[in-house]
C-alpha cells in the first residue's frame, strides 16, 4: 500500500512538473543580453505590439520580448559577429502567411545604453522611449508615440496615432495624420511639430532664439505658456479663430478678410523664440499655463 502512495506521488510530481514546463514554453519570453559598445546603432522592426526602449548606464542590450504565436519568430543580426557589438537589428517575422492578425503580436522591452542611436518601426502598436541622448527615429502606422526626457534629434512619425514629448532638449519633428500632439516641457531650440485632422497641445516655455513651427489641418492648435515666456508670434488660421489670452506688443490683427482677419502678428516680453502656428480650419489658442 505504502509504495502504491510513493507511485502516485511520483507520478503526480511529474505531471506537475510537465504542467510547468509546457506553461513555461508557452508563455512565449525569452530574454537576452549582449555587450555593446557605448554608442551603438540599435533597429527595431516589428509587426505588432508594445516596444519599450530604457536608455542606462550599461555597454549592453537587454532584450525582452513574448510572442503571442509559435507561429512567429524574431531574429537578430549583430555586427561585429566576435567582441562588443556595434550595430544591432532585430525583427520580428511571420513563419505563417495565414496567421490571423489578432496572433501577429511581439511584445519588447530593451535597456540600452543611453547614447546609442535608435531607429524603432512597429506597425500596430505603441512605442515607449526613455532616457536617451543620442539620435533617434520612431514610426508607427497605428500606434502611438510616447517619449520621455530624451536629449538627441528625435523623429517622430505616426498615421492613426498620437504622439506625446515630454522634456525633450534635443530637436524634435513629430507628424502624425489624424492623431494628436502634445509637447510637455521641451527645453529644445528647435520643435517641428504637423498634423492633419488631429489637434496639438504646447505646454511650456520657449528657449532663446528657438524656433519653433506648430501646424494643423482641420485641429486646433494650443499653446499655454508660462508669462515670463519671451517670442515673436506669427498665428494663421483661414477658416478658424485666434485667441489670444496673453498681452502682446507690437500686434497687429488684420482687419480686412483678403488680408487674413482670422491671423495674429505679435511680440511677447522681448520676443527672444520664434513661434508659428497656422491651422486651415481649426482654432488657434494661446493662453498662460496653468
Amino acid at each position: 500500500m505504502l509504495k502504491l502512495v510513493r507511485q502516485c506521488l511520483h507520478l503526480l510530481v511529474l505531471i506537475l512538473a510537465s504542467a510547468i514546463l509546457i506553461r513555461a514554453a508557452g508563455d512565449g519570453r525569452i530574454e537576452k543580453t549582449f555587450d555593446t559598445t557605448r554608442e551603438p546603432s540599435i533597429s527595431l522592426q516589428n509587426l505588432k505590439g508594445v516596444v519599450i526602449v530604457r536608455g542606462w548606464d550599461k555597454a549592453q542590450v537587454h532584450l525582452v520580448y513574448s510572442l503571442e504565436s509559435p507561429r512567429l519568430e524574431v531574429d537578430s543580426e549583430i555586427l561585429p559577429e566576435t567582441g562588443p557589438a556595434d550595430k544591432i537589428h532585430i525583427e520580428t517575422h511571420l513563419l505563417d502567411s495565414t496567421l490571423p492578425l489578432t496572433e501577429e503580436s511581439a511584445d519588447y522591452t530593451l535597456d540600452v545604453p543611453s547614447g546609442a542611436t535608435l531607429e524603432i518601426r512597429n506597425s500596430q502598436g505603441k512605442v515607449r522611449v526613455q532616457g536617451m541622448q543620442a539620435d533617434a527615429s520612431v514610426a508607427s502606422v497605428g500606434g502611438d508615440i510616447d517619449v520621455r526626457d530624451y536629449s538627441g534629434h528625435l523623429t517622430a512619425r505616426s498615421v492613426a496615432g498620437d504622439i506625446e514629448i515630454i522634456r525633450a532638449s534635443g530637436n524634435v519633428e513629430a507628424d502624425s495624420t489624424t492623431g494628436s500632439l502634445h509637447f510637455v516641457s521641451p527645453a529644445t531650440t528647435r520643435l517641428h511639430g504637423s498634423t492633419t485632422s488631429g489637434h496639438i497641445l504646447y505646454e511650456g516655455d520657449f528657449m532663446d532664439r528657438g524656433d519653433y513651427i506648430l501646424s494643423a489641418y482641420s485641429g486646433d492648435v494650443e499653446i499655454a505658456c508660462p508669462p515670463s515666456a519671451s517670442f515673436e508670434l506669427s498665428a494663421k488660421t483661414l477658416k478658424g479663430k485666434v485667441i489670444n489670452l496673453m498681452p502682446m506688443t507690437h500686434r497687429r490683427e488684420p482687419a480686412s478678410p483678403l488680408e487674413g482677419a482670422n491671423s495674429l502678428l505679435g511680440t511677447r516680453n522681448t520676443g527672444r523664440a520664434s513661434v508659428e502656428l497656422t491651422s486651415f480650419s481649426g482654432n488657434i489658442r494661446i493662453r498662460p499655463q496653468d
